[in-house]
């Protein structure tokens, strides 16, 4: 499999798990806390679905009713997917938070986003955070390979490194690598 293919595979498989944990939250637990500092599932459902509509470069709208959140969703994960696999997906640049990078860069960025996020509203409504533990070890090395002092920090992407069991699930460890505390 080329290193294209293995990227888009990975990044659906995210958007997967993501959908996964999405499609046990119940419409009660929109304001509930999540492990994101000043974030609420409402919150980071936002997050996700506008990740997904800048990276197809779509009109960011997002929806105030849960089961519109669903459905929004899996539109935004669908469109993403198509971005990347586009014909020059992988080579266009993206102009993100951090700069303008290449889609073969920014892919790994969305898939560790999508799939750590699916561990924070795994967390915040009380499910097992063993998500897909092969796809959160792939990221986990990725995200160890390519993660800069700079990028945590007050007011940066990611926080201080978080202690973590090293025989914990795979997506615990990678959260706790991106700053996420692990009980």
């Amino acid at each position: 499999m080329s290193d294209d293919a293995t990227a888009l595979e990975r990044h659906q498989r995210a958007q997967q798990a993501f959908a996964g944990v999405l499609a046990n939250v119940k419409s009660d637990q929109l304001g509930d806390a999540t492990p994101c500092p000043d974030w609420k599932v409402r919150d980071l459902l936002g997050h996700v679905i506008g990740g997904n509509q800048r990276t197809a470069q779509s009109e960011a709208q997002l929806p105030e009713d849960f089961d519109m959140f669903v459905d929004a969703f899996a539109a935004s994960a669908e469109a993403a997917q198509d971005a990347f696999a586009s014909p020059d997906g992988m080579t266009k640049t993206y102009d993100v938070g951090i700069g303008p990078i290449p889609g073969s860069r920014f892919i790994v960025l969305r898939t560790t986003d999508v799939l750590t996020h699916a561990w924070d509203l795994a967390t915040a409504t009380g499910q097992n955070t063993d998500i897909d533990s092969a796809l959160a070890i792939e990221m986990l090395a990725l995200s160890q390979k390519f993660m800069r002092p700079e990028f945590r920090g007050e007011g940066m992407p990611f926080a201080a490194e978080q202690p973590c069991d090293d025989d914990a699930v795979a997506a615990d460890r990678l959260a706790a690598f991106l700053g996420r505390p692990v009980s």
